[in-house]
């Protein structure tokens, strides 16, 4: 009876660890963290050099998949950022990348072959335009290109130095159906982008840092301060990361007034990046289950079951 006691309960415990570590594995990949240092952040991307194909065939790879978490929702005018993308030549129209501003991961399937629905023109993915198929530009953040964008669009509307955005991988498929399957786990990409990628084009046209960071990293807790309105009297003093040069460098009295703004809203960051929040320091798993929770559960098993034999030879004795 002890013995099938014991099996029971050592099922039940790997049961739990099984079903808690793959969530955990899920949630820790790799990613870079962009950030715009002027108001056009954009660099070509060259394709990976380990997946599928180094070359992409527009006439048929018409899928993109897109792994993100925003940060910076909206521009200095409070219309949402989108990203975009461009053939290498920069030949317009853009393809849009319409992001879900929830400031968790999320995959969002694009149709290469959309435009802007202010253009006329028609869409350029195709081998006549796109001339050099290594690799595409990319244009993290961009601000009310998008007819959707705004009721009342100014020309005033740009990205900020300061805003930004986290990329895990950027996939291309020539079928619909395993773009919607893809997860980053499959080898199902006809090309493939990754944060390595990303971080290699750091010095493309606007963009102040490109941050890798490693799976288990926590992501640096300045980003997830809550973004009140932009507007030109409140931002240097409520959002730090967002000031611009010109604001960092003005008097001494101004930079106390900022260091003391960010050691307060730096630290209510780090229980509200949703990378980290139930992790514990240093993980970067979503799933709501730390690490060392498995650890625990499997010494606490192994005591147990000790136990029971113990006690079972103790008594054949």
């Amino acid at each position: 009876m002890k013995k099938l006691l014991a099996i029971i309960i050592l099922a039940a415990l790997m049961f739990t660890a099984l079903m808690v570590l793959p969530a955990n594995a899920a949630e820790e990949f790799d990613y870079v963290h962009i950030v715009a240092s002027g108001n056009d952040p954009y660099a070509t991307i060259r394709f990976n050099s380990n997946g599928k194909n180094t070359t992409i065939d527009p006439d048929t790879v018409k899928w993109a998949v897109i792994k993100y978490r925003t940060v910076t929702e909206k521009d200095n005018t409070g219309v949402q950022l989108i990203g975009q993308f461009y053939i290498l030549s920069g030949a317009e129209p853009f393809i849009p990348i319409k992001y879900n501003h929830t400031r968790q991961w999320e995959t969002l399937v694009i149709d290469m072959t959309s435009v802007s629905e202010k253009t006329k023109l028609a869409s350029a993915w195709n081998s006549t335009k796109y001339t050099d198929k290594t690799g595409i530009r990319f244009d993290p953040l961009e601000s009310n290109r998008d007819a959707e964008a705004a009721t009342s669009e100014t020309d005033t509307a740009v990205v900020s130095d300061g805003d930004s955005i986290d990329i895990a991988f950027i996939a291309f498929f020539d079928n619909e159906d395993d773009a919607k399957a893809y997860d980053g786990s499959q080898d199902t990409p006809y090309c493939i982008i990754l944060p390595e990628d990303i971080e290699w084009c750091e010095a493309g046209n606007a963009i102040g840092e490109v941050e890798y960071v490693e799976g288990k990293k926590p992501r640096p807790t300045e980003q997830e301060t809550t973004e009140p309105p932009k507007d030109d009297t409140t931002e240097a003093a409520t959002t730090p990361a967002e000031t611009t040069p010109d604001t960092k460098e003005t008097t001494t009295t101004e930079n106390t007034t900022e260091n003391t703004t960010e050691n307060v809203t730096d630290k209510p960051a780090e229980d509200t990046d949703p990378a980290t929040t139930t992790g514990g320091q240093g993980g970067g798993s979503t799933s709501g289950f730390p690490v060392w929770g498995i650890v625990l559960i499997a010494a606490g098993a192994v005591a147990l079951i000790a136990a029971i034999i113990a006690v079972a030879v103790k008594k054949k004795k």
